[in-house]
């Protein structure tokens, strides 16, 4: 008898521990804390990278990321993009992301050369991550963002001609003659 109650009671406080992380899960999806049942939506950040950015916006003007000879660009990792540009009156949103996932990363050894960046902005935009070390210009390719308004990049420091010293990121985005620009607040610091 003894060992029937103490499994009832076992059974309770299982279901009452249950019924709470439900709860908790519940609450935490209708406050938006968690997107497992739905999608994030997109709302441009105050802080568009790990360090922060200023935002410029030029309407109109060609972008400041145009290479300078020598510039290489990154070969696409995938095709795809957007695929519905034909409406000519949406608002460009200036880019926001994670530029570049290590603002220190080594040309060998450990960090190494591996870069991840992303470019969040208007669905439909072309995305363009510049890297300006005096006179010297180097760009990852241009990329449409995603209907989620993403494009990525997965590369490498010498897929573009990096080497070691300080590097500007810029990060430009167009679409229907709108131009807008991120710069992010912290420089790439190559080393050798």
């Amino acid at each position: 008898m003894n060992k029937v109650r103490t499994k009832v009671h076992i059974l309770r406080a299982g279901l009452l521990v249950l019924a709470g992380v439900g709860l908790v899960f519940v609450f935490l999806e209708l406050t938006g804390a968690t997107h497992i049942f739905h999608k994030k939506p997109m709302t441009p950040a105050t802080s568009p990278t790990k360090g922060g950015a200023s935002v410029n916006e030029s309407k109109g003007e060609p972008g400041s990321a145009n290479n300078s000879s020598g510039s290489e660009t990154v070969p696409p990792a995938s095709a795809g993009g957007y695929k519905n540009p034909s409406n000519t009156s949406t608002a460009l949103v200036a880019p926001i992301g994670n530029f570049v996932s290590n603002h220190s990363p080594g040309l060998t050894g450990s960090p190494g050369p591996h870069e991840t960046s992303v470019c969040t902005t208007t669905p439909g935009a072309t995305c363009t991550i510049t890297f300006t070390n005096g006179s010297t210009t180097k760009s990852l390719e241009a990329r449409t963002t995603d209907n989620e308004g993403n494009a990525y990049w997965d590369w490498d420091l010498q897929d573009i001609g990096l080497y070691p010293g300080t590097w500007k990121i810029t990060a430009t985005v167009t679409l229907n003659g709108q131009t807008q620009t991120a710069t992010d607040s912290l420089k790439l610091q190559v080393s050798s």
